[in-house]
């Protein structure tokens, strides 16, 4: 047997009635912080997963700027689908009311199939358009109105009125994302030829990728096509959204720390005090010839032992509610209020591995801190030492 591990033992059996109270803190700051941390990420990790899958249903995996031709980017492995596209800010003018909008002519034969959008009505034909829910609600119109659209940008120069295309509303979407309902509206590529006079070809491409990571895809992208094309990520079209997440998460880890640096603290009270206790039967191991690292080692399996049973039970505890979460559903949300009508949770493995090397980190740091006082004090002095 490790001799090591046995005293570290001996040592915690002896502290259950001394620094009982002590050590029964430490337990449950460590198994609360591990909880919370594990629940707050989850949260944090569902809602942005949601987020990138609710926008990315409306724009695409990969965006490129520039003419091309669309057999060479259907060769490119990881491609599975392609949406030509043109756009541009126009008005909205609807019962006397005018709306800047964001106009996106897109190919209608690929509309149902690219884009995860929930459309009350139908894709748009020619002659047709499909505007966001708020926006029919600022503007008074329904499924089946008349709305007129063009494009300042586009008129020809004189003092000529603008041309204005009549387009019958043909569906109305929601996405409850950001201001997509507001100022995004769908229509033909016909409409938007008509609609855009000085545009003579497509904007770009909108790509749908077959796996989750589009980088790979925009690297091949990038070999084929070279430097002459502008090829953006998801990511790098919503470089402001992605890094406010990432600071949000880093955040909400640093505040939740703090429930870990308090359970650090009542465990290097309750290890100091067995140190204390412990202090004469310490100087005589050494004088037996134990090293230094020995006596840090019974220190650190003692704060392990101690702390690590909370924190055990924390992080099974939020494993498991996030499991059930995720089968039953049973923490729901107002569905007046957010897109979904339940909790979501996502952990990742690379979060659970921080979690518990952060948790860890703080109880070799309280273990490590109170372990000094048994390695400075003179080992004759130790032997004589008096409860």
């Amino acid at each position: 047997m490790n001799w090591e591990k046995f005293i570290s033992d001996r040592f915690y059996q002896s502290s259950n009635f001394q620094g009982k109270y002590l050590g029964v803190l430490s337990m449950i700051g460590m198994g609360v912080g591990c909880f919370a941390m594990l629940v707050s990420i989850s949260v944090m990790n569902g809602f942005e997963t949601l987020v990138h899958q609710k926008l990315k249903g409306v724009e695409g995996d990969i965006r490129i700027l520039g003419a091309t031709n669309e057999k060479d980017l259907s060769v490119i492995k990881g491609v599975k689908d392609i949406m030509p596209f043109m756009e541009r800010k126009g008005i909205i003018e609807g019962n006397d009311f005018k709306r800047v909008a964001l106009i996106k002519a897109i190919d209608e034969t690929k509309m149902a199939n690219f884009y995860d959008i929930n459309i009350q009505g139908n894709i748009p034909q020619l002659g047709q358009i499909v505007i966001g829910k708020d926006l029919a609600y600022r503007l008074g119109k329904d499924v089946g109105d008349i709305l007129y659209i063009y494009s300042p940008i586009d008129q020809a120069v004189g003092l000529s009125l603008p041309f204005k295309n009549k387009l019958e509303i043909s569906g109305i979407f929601s996405t409850k994302i950001l201001d997509y309902d507001e100022r995004l509206v769908f229509i033909t590529l016909k409409d938007g030829q008509n609609t855009f006079k000085r545009k003579f070809e497509f904007d770009g491409y909108d790509i749908r990728t077959e796996n989750e990571n589009g980088d790979i895809v925009k690297a091949e992208l990038e070999n084929k096509l070279g430097s002459e094309h502008f090829i953006f990520t998801w990511d790098d079209l919503n470089k402001s959204l992605v890094n406010a997440m990432k600071m949000e998460r880093l955040g909400t880890m640093v505040v939740l720390c703090l429930i870990f640096l308090v359970a650090a603290f009542n465990l290097a009270a309750n290890l100091t005090l067995i140190s204390i206790q412990k202090m004469k039967e310490v100087g005589v191991i050494r004088a037996m010839g134990a090293p230094i690292n020995s006596i840090y080692k019974i220190i650190i399996l003692l704060g392990l032992k101690r702390a690590g049973i909370g924190l055990l039970f924390g992080f099974l505890t939020g494993i498991v509610l996030i499991l059930i979460q995720n089968h039953f559903n049973l923490i729901p949300l107002p569905s007046n209020v957010y897109f979904i009508d339940s909790l979501p949770m996502v952990i990742y493995m690379s979060d659970i591995l921080i979690i518990l090397a952060v948790s860890i980190l703080f109880i070799l740091i309280a273990s490590l801190s109170s372990g000094r006082k048994l390695i400075t004090v003179n080992i004759n002095e130790s032997i004589q030492w008096v409860k």
